[in-house]
């Protein structure tokens, strides 16, 4: 049965799975809602250091796919042991294995981040990459990854499956409040054989027992054989993973520029349905031009026709006046153009 967390385990496992951007505020607002009640607990939980991209995203693989994040544990305890027995067949097929694993393990990382509203960039994708290559490589790195709480993304040693004296336990990746209070002093991992144990008390030396041994030679160019081997397969690794990168800023660029010429090609085509519309209403302007001429010039006509109608009229009633006059005097009897 899964023991319950302590209150700042709880805090914290909430706080890393938060998107950057919201941590801080979390954070805060949890400590000072505890500053009365629990001013230590405040205290630490205010140290707390807010992640970077591609920390939250191997956070976000350490509490959503913990069987996954396990696998990759495994893997690299797997692949420290074979290099440690000088497994040379089997390490091969564990670097495809891990290959595989970190792909996938990226891959869903990247999901989950755009799932949120927050996808990873080129340079978070590679951060994450690297941090997983921590793991693999080194048991402390391992630890902090899947503690789930990291603050920065993890380095792996100079050469995988190296000894330890190279931890990644204080990482500056790991919150100073998750530290496991071991030291960096501790043992971690195997260890290989000791100089007091290549030293063991035996038979007086002589001059021929004096040059080092054939097998030991031969063992430590085995190794060497293997380190190199296994520094050769992280660089393809690393190439294929910097060649997906790179596909990736292709496709994306590729379908910039496809959006960029159906932009072009909408403008052009608003340009000529533009040009189009507005040659339509400058014929629409002369020909309504036009009309307007021509029904001005019947307007000044039919103006005219008035003035000369009404002309015609003040004219006529002159004439009938003047002919009534005329026959009164010749016709006394007539009144107003009657017979009495």
């Amino acid at each position: 049965m899964a023991s319950t967390p302590s209150p700042f385990d709880a805090i914290a496992d909430e706080l890393y799975t938060l998107p950057p951007q919201d941590f801080v505020g979390a954070r805060n607002e949890h400590a000072d809602n505890l500053k009365k009640t629990d001013p230590q607990l405040a205290k630490r939980i205010r140290a707390l250091r807010r992640p970077t991209l591609a920390a939250w995203a191997a956070n976000l693989l350490a509490h959503r796919h913990r069987d996954l994040v396990q696998q990759l544990l495994d893997l690299g305890q797997a692949l420290r042991d074979a290099q440690e027995h000088l497994a040379g067949e089997q390490l091969r097929t564990l670097a495809e294995q891990r290959r595989h694993l970190v792909r996938a393990l990226t891959g869903q990382a990247e999901q989950d981040a755009t799932a949120t509203g927050h996808p990873l960039g080129a340079d978070a994708v590679a951060d994450l990459d690297r941090t997983l290559g921590a793991a693999l490589a080194d048991p402390d790195a391992a630890r902090a990854l899947a503690e789930g709480r990291l603050t920065t993304a993890l380095e792996p040693p100079l050469w995988p499956g190296a000894a330890p004296g190279t931890p990644a336990s204080g990482h500056p990746g790991v919150p100073v409040a998750a530290e496991t209070g071991h030291g960096t002093s501790a043992p971690v991992g195997r260890a290989r054989p000791t100089a007091q144990r290549r030293a063991a008390p035996g038979p007086e030396r002589t001059p021929h027992r004096e040059e080092p041994p054939t097998d030991q030679a031969e063992t430590e160019a085995e190794r060497q054989r293997l380190r190199e081997q296994e520094r050769a397969v992280q660089m393809v690794a690393e190439a294929e993973q910097a060649e997906r990168e790179a596909a990736a800023r292709a496709a994306g660029a590729q379908q910039a520029l496809r959006d960029a010429e159906s932009d072009r090609q909408r403008a052009h085509d608003d340009a000529e349905h533009a040009r189009t519309a507005l040659a339509a209403a400058r014929e629409r302007e002369a020909h309504t031009q036009k009309k307007l001429t021509q029904t001005a010039k019947r307007v000044r006509a039919a103006e005219l026709a008035a003035r000369t109608a009404q002309d015609q009229a003040v004219q006529a009633r002159r004439t009938v006046h003047d002919a009534a006059e005329r026959l009164r005097r010749l016709d006394p009897g007539r009144r107003d153009g009657h017979v009495g």
